[in-house]
């Protein structure tokens, strides 16, 4: 695997993968150093990336060498390709949340993209995974879950819709891919608050993915819903735009007082 490679299979803008190539040849000798920083203290490494003032472009460039570092370990825990590339797929979307926010072609999701390239994170179809230890006691249902115990850590990527069978099928691909990790989903996101339902119908695959988890903790004050519909929270929700259905929808409730927030849930079967 190799930056041209990767470029092309995960779908990377000609203007970013051209960016890369550029860094390629004047940084490829300092990057082995940063790679070493990196593993050895990713907070300090990343913290300290960004105090420069071409630190979007830089982290893309970084993050593109380590995905494709990252190939052998794949190869050699004999993961398909298929997963590589669906994984890696979130650097040209990220790399489109950075144009469309900034106007700049680069990264600035770095503390996520870092599970990636350590292998702590998988794109397995339309949701991706992330093995974790649960932080705190839970009852959903008439189950309950200890601290400590393994779970599957649920993330919805941006850029498709979430239908339901896509995500179904996700799901049926973690149980098998995650051997020796419970059937066992967890998930924090402004698509498990309970409001979205005075907004969305609850025939919406937003709705019938939020159904099927048990909805344990709920974030009033989280603006992840609004950045997530209309780009960036505003004060004032007048000043959002109203160019889809989902936002004319959210944009009426908001202005009538109701709330956009947050919520944790948690999937487990049997």
């Amino acid at each position: 695997m190799d930056i041209a490679s990767l470029a092309a299979a995960i779908g990377l803008h000609e203007d970013a993968s051209a960016l890369v190539r550029e860094y390629d040849r004047l940084e490829s000798g300092d990057y082995p150093a940063h790679k070493a920083f990196f593993l050895r203290d990713r907070a300090a490494m990343l913290a300290s990336v960004r105090q420069r003032a071409d630190y979007k472009p830089f982290f893309l460039y970084f993050f593109v060498k380590m995905a494709v570092d990252a190939y052998a370990e794949y190869r050699l825990r004999e993961i398909p390709d298929e997963v590589y590339i669906e994984t890696f797929s979130d650097i040209r979307i990220w790399t489109d949340v950075c144009k469309t926010i900034s106007g700049e072609c680069g990264i600035e999701e770095s503390g996520w993209l870092q599970e990636h390239v350590r292998l702590a994170l998988f794109r397995l179809g339309r949701l991706q995974f992330q093995p974790i230890a649960l932080d705190r006691d839970l009852i959903a249902g008439d189950r309950k879950f200890a601290k400590g115990d393994l779970v599957l850590n649920v993330h919805i990527p941006a850029g498709e819709s979430l239908d339901q069978q896509a995500a179904l099928a996700s799901f049926a691909r973690a149980r098998a891919f995650f051997r020796g990790v419970p059937s066992v989903f967890v998930c924090h996101s402004w698509l498990l608050y309970p409001g979205l339902g005075q907004v969305l119908d609850p025939g919406s695959n937003i709705m019938r993915f939020q159904r099927l988890f048990e909805i344990y903790e709920v974030d009033d004050a989280s603006r992840q819903a609004e950045e997530r519909i209309f780009g960036a929270p505003q004060d004032d929700p007048a000043a959002y735009d109203e160019h889809t259905g989902l936002q004319r929808r959210a944009k009426a409730y908001l202005a009538a007082g109701g709330k956009l927030g947050a919520g944790a849930g948690i999937f487990a079967e049997g």
